[in-house]
């Protein structure tokens, strides 16, 4: 499980980490008693390993039978494996795979992909990502993100598996890059960080959007809009954990248990029943996120 001993060493949307010893994602004492709701992403290997033994038993106490999925995406090159040794046995977790966009981290960025596209085969692979664009931490390599990107990209169409797509101030190349295979494959646009007029040209083009817990954060004006304008057929929520906990909790490590407030405010937002929601999002999991 070595891939597992850390984090990524570049957070993917949260600028502070949270802190390790202070912060450890809440687990409920009774997680029988509340709904599951749908999460379209989340590291959850990440997230027991900082949050201990109890974590993934009481995660399958709320989710098992609970007919509400969990998108576990990957990041590093080689990672499935392990990543499925730990969470192949929950039949609420959709795996995928993918390469987070930090081709320095590679030293062999064509056998990366060739390990990548070995992982792509297994019946329970349910997509591929995360991978994408980030300008925030590494913009000097940039011509190396996008042969990345549209590498896995190009695996996606040819699998017929959808897209999970990391971008961080990388609108413009982003979408110009999602718009080459939305029409063949879903693509969906994960963390979703930009405007709502962002939200519409991702739209426009066919992608779908995930919104996670920053969509609760003071200065989040513009993601709520853009929350507002998105379509409940391609409205998808997640807590992106171990990351993005939605206020109160924001600095301190998420969990699926944390998702229900985004439920709470998103369904306030769209002006529909938060149950409604949760059972649409679960519709649009099971249509995008197949695995035998």
């Amino acid at each position: 499980m070595a891939a597992f001993t850390s984090a990524p060493s570049v957070m993917p949307k949260d600028a502070t980490p949270p802190d390790r010893a202070q912060a450890t994602a809440t687990v409920p004492d009774s997680a029988r008693a509340l709904r599951a709701y749908p999460d379209s992403h989340a590291h959850l290997c990440y997230v027991a390993e900082r949050s201990g033994a109890g974590f993934l038993p009481a995660l399958n106490e709320r989710y098992a039978g609970s007919g509400a999925l969990i998108v576990d995406p990957g990041v590093d090159a080689g990672d499935y494996s392990a990543r499925k040794a730990l969470l192949g046995g929950y039949p609420f977790v959709r795996l995928a795979a993918g390469i987070w966009p930090d081709p320095s981290a590679l030293p062999d960025l064509d056998a990366a992909m060739a390990a990548l596209e070995v992982d792509l085969r297994d019946d329970a692979c349910a997509a591929v990502g995360e991978c994408g664009l980030d300008y925030h931490w590494m913009k000097s390599t940039t011509a190396l993100q996008e042969r990345l990107f549209r590498g896995q990209a190009e695996l996606a169409l040819r699998s017929g598996k959808p897209l999970i797509v990391h971008s961080r101030e990388a609108f413009p190349d982003t979408l110009r890059i999602c718009a080459d295979y939305a029409e063949n494959i879903p693509v969906i646009i994960h963390c979703f960080g930009y405007d709502e007029d962002a939200a519409l040209a991702f739209l426009s083009r066919g992608c779908y959007l995930s919104f996670a817990g920053n969509i609760s954060y003071k200065k989040a004006d513009g993601l709520r809009a853009a929350l507002a304008r998105t379509p409940q057929e391609r409205l998808l929520l997640e807590t992106d954990a171990p990351y993005m906990n939605p206020m109160p909790r924001r600095g301190k490590d998420s969990s699926p248990f944390d998702i229900e407030r985004s439920y709470a405010l998103a369904a306030t937002i769209k002006k529909v029943g938060q149950d409604e929601l949760a059972d649409a999002v679960q519709t649009l999991m099971y249509a995008l996120f197949k695995a035998n």
